[in-house]
């Protein structure tokens, strides 16, 4: 009974770090600086890169719609966007077997500066006028590409630590 849940929590700490990510963002902004709506995509691109078994679209879509009542945003617009940064993330890991660091933050920059161009276009879809943009965006994107690094290397340590291979869970998920 023991060794059930300890593999069911090990095999849920993509989507634990994911809701973690969520808290401390909110944490955070409301004390200190804000990260802004995308900050969680940090955790969605590692857990894809690593263990894309273990983080189903459905958290996705889920921790979105979170992000979203916490922000007072459209329902389901972090999700789409979130929806599209993990697709075009998909499409762009085919084309490499063994990215170093250098090449997935370059990705991660990438994806993001779309994440956050198609979130602001898309809420100014939303709301029938474009909305304006803000200096507060531009702290909020340097504020994630300061940080990725650091939660990246955090992440890839409890991803060491718990042995989350693919194939190791493969079958049961």
């Amino acid at each position: 009974m023991l060794s059930d849940i300890k593999y069911y929590l090990t095999i849920s700490f993509p989507t634990l770090s994911i809701l973690f990510l969520i808290f401390i963002n909110i944490f955070v902004s409301n004390n200190f600086f804000d990260f802004g709506q995308l900050f969680v995509f940090q955790a969605i691109f590692f857990w894809i890169l690593y263990t894309p078994k273990l983080l189903p679209l459905y958290i996705i879509l889920i921790a979105g719609i979170l992000q979203d009542i916490i922000y007072l945003s459209p329902i389901g617009s972090t999700a789409l966007i979130f929806l599209l940064l993990v697709f075009l993330f998909d499409k762009y890991n085919k084309l490499f077997l063994e990215p170093s660091f250098v090449d997935l933050f370059t990705t991660f920059i990438i994806l993001f500066i779309i994440g956050t161009i198609a979130f602001w276009g898309l809420n100014s879809f939303i709301n029938l006028s474009f909305l304006p943009l803000r200096i507060n965006l531009v702290y909020e994107i340097l504020l994630n590409l300061f940080f990725f690094p650091v939660n990246y290397f955090v992440l890839h340590i409890f991803y060491k630590k718990l042995n989350l291979e693919i194939k190791k869970y493969k079958r049961n998920v």
